[in-house]
């Protein structure tokens, strides 16, 4: 089995990273909207369920980094 071409590596860890950013993002961007604006007052639940929200988005975001790295490492294996 030929090793992968550098751009499908390439593109596999850059889009695994794009991606756990975007649910970093998400996660912020809903606490940000909530905590700035006074029509988004949030009570004590509320604040638990964003921080639940946000715990969920990371996971996430790990998952799809941890799904890069098996990629690269079945890659990997495939060269030996």
């Amino acid at each position: 089995m030929a090793p992968p071409h550098p751009s499908e590596v390439d593109w596999t860890v850059v889009k695994a990273i794009i991606d756990a950013q975007s649910h970093t993002n998400t996660s912020l961007e809903r606490y940000l909207l909530a905590v700035t604006h006074d029509e988004f007052e949030l009570s004590e639940a509320e604040i638990e369920t964003s921080l639940e929200d946000a715990i969920d988005n990371h996971a996430q975001a790990i998952d799809d980094l941890r799904t890069a790295k098996e990629y690269l490492d079945r890659e990997a294996d495939g060269d030996r």
